[in-house]
């Protein structure tokens, strides 16, 4: 008697093993539930669902959430918890916006699958620090497309239509500038939207958030099909050159005679990268293009200026 006993408590906790291993790998179909439950002998009776209730209590007891949602059984928590703290946290929802921004397809997909890996593992304090982060921004967003909704769908048809456009904007210095530009697409940063446009020059690329735009005009002229500058080269050199941390996006093109390193890079956000290089100071300069290496010197006197 205590032989089949053992058993049977054995086969029970290998089929909530194996349950939860399901779960793991994404949503279960119910009836897919009820026949691993049921050893795919399911005949429609009852028992099963009174069983099946019986292992998703016996889940509950050991903190696992497990709900029923559209037929289909989802995990909500897992045995196995991270303690995530407010850093961690803010670096997840900077990962969630990411993925957001991705196109339809593997990458995204993929990514996603990650952040639920890390969603599941969630312990108590993680999981309030994310509903308080997410009722925040929802909050902040949809006051915020409220109020641009009618411009935020302008410059979504600006975008598809490829005319130039003329553009009136403030600059975060309260600046007025009026500029003749391609409109390349909107961005999202810091749940803001830009629109992202390519100078008349074609060689510098602006990032205009919607709220700084005065006015915005369509032209007749079709934009050329010009490519966004995405390589910049640098100078760094004395010890941030011998410190420097080659990023995964940037190589080391060459070594000069004064020890001074030239460094290529390819697809950072140029605005980011700006910031990065001007807390180097004087140990780094832009080499190309020009209008970054303008760029650059203009913020540095306007900074000097502060000072003075």
């Amino acid at each position: 008697m205590t032989k089949k006993l053992t058993e049977k408590y054995n086969d029970s906790c290998v089929k909530i093993f194996e349950f939860i291993k399901m779960l793991y790998n994404g949503e279960v179909e119910f009836k897919t539930v009820l026949d691993h439950f049921s050893d795919g002998q399911y005949d429609g009776t009852s028992n099963t669902h009174v069983t099946l209730n019986k292992y998703l209590n016996t889940l509950k007891i050991f903190g696992i959430k497990v709900k029923k949602i559209n037929g289909k059984y989802q995990m909500f928590s897992s045995p196995y918890k991270i303690k995530f703290d407010n850093n961690d946290m803010k670096s997840i929802a900077i990962l969630k916006q990411a993925c957001e921004l991705l196109p339809e397809g593997k990458n995204k997909s993929s990514f996603n699958s990650f952040l639920r890996a890390l969603e599941l593992r969630y312990d108590e304090n993680a999981q309030s620090i994310s509903q308080v982060m997410d009722n925040t921004q929802t909050l902040h967003l949809s006051f915020y497309h409220s109020e641009f909704a009618q411009q935020v769908k302008q410059c979504e048809k600006f975008c598809q239509e490829k005319q130039k456009l003329e553009i009136i904007f403030n600059t975060e210095k309260g600046e007025e500038i009026n500029l003749i530009c391609s409109p390349v697409e909107q961005v999202y940063q810091k749940r803001k939207v830009c629109l992202k446009v390519l100078g008349n020059s074609g060689s510098r690329v602006y990032e205009i958030p919607i709220e700084n735009i005065k006015s915005i005009k369509q032209l007749p002229n079709v934009s050329s099909s010009q490519s966004l500058p995405t390589t910049i080269v640098f100078r760094i050199k004395n010890r941030l050159a011998r410190n420097y941390k080659i990023r995964d996006w940037e190589r080391l093109d060459k070594i000069e005679g004064d020890g001074s390193h030239i460094i290529v890079n390819k697809n950072e956000d140029l605005n980011n990268l700006l910031k990065r290089i001007m807390r180097y100071g004087t140990e780094c300069e832009i080499i190309s293009p020009k209008f970054m290496r303008e760029e650059m010197i203009e913020l540095i006197n306007k900074t000097l200026a502060n000072y003075q």
